[in-house]
């Protein structure tokens, strides 16, 4: 007589053996999970994490642009500086360009918002005719700030009979009241914010070798 066959004492299908990780119907559990979409909280963790990263982008954008428009007031500074200096050693005096240390060039009022070509004719200069063309200032295109340098010798500062204190762009600075030697002052300004006062203001004098950065990015 023949036993039975050793797969026929069990109940169960051979199906029913993968019990852990099969359904009723056979299809795998982890296809049904893959299903499922995000929650409404997931979707907003998203958007929120998105727009802190987009705001943190435009943060570093806005820093990025700031640098770079100081950039063109020190490194313009920096060519006023050489300037005087190349001035003085043929004229024994530095160039008293601007009418006043508010006096500025191309732009009397920079917004921030246009950029001037350097090398037109200044009509808040002490001689109008020849303006800045006396000094050899370079340029590389047009400029976002206004410019203006004051000069003098020893006895009267920047601030004239006022003493040493002189205030551009709102920023107040101050000089020697009654300087030993010959001197000059350089300043640059632009409101770059659009907010008006303060603005941006950069300076650089005689009396050091460093450009001064106050209000960056105002």
């Amino acid at each position: 007589m023949v036993g039975p066959r050793p797969w026929a004492a069990c109940p169960e299908s051979p199906r029913a053996w993968n019990n852990g990780s099969m359904g009723v119907t056979g299809h795998p559990r982890s296809s049904r999970r893959r299903a499922r979409g995000f929650t409404l909280i997931e979707l907003m963790v998203v958007v929120v994490i998105i727009g802190v990263l987009a705001a943190l982008a435009v943060v570093g954008y806005r820093k990025l642009v700031d640098a770079s428009h100081v950039n063109e007031a020190t490194n313009v500074l920096q060519s006023i500086r050489v300037a005087q200096e190349a001035y003085h050693g043929e004229a024994l005096q530095y160039a008293n360009i601007s009418a006043t240390p508010q006096s500025l060039y191309p732009q009397a009022q920079p917004t921030g918002k246009v950029m001037t070509a350097w090398g037109g004719v200044c009509s808040n200069c002490n001689d109008n005719t020849t303006g800045w063309s006396v000094l050899p200032v370079r340029v590389d295109g047009p400029v976002l700030f206004g410019y203006s340098t004051v000069a003098g010798g020893p006895g009267t500062g920047p601030g004239g009979a006022g003493g040493g204190a002189v205030t551009v762009g709102g920023q107040s600075m101050t000089f020697p009241a009654t300087p030993t030697t010959d001197w000059y002052v350089a300043a640059a300004v632009c409101d770059l914010d659009g907010q008006g006062l303060p603005n941006t203001v950069a300076f650089t004098t005689s009396w050091s070798n460093q450009v001064f950065v106050f209000n960056a990015g105002q």
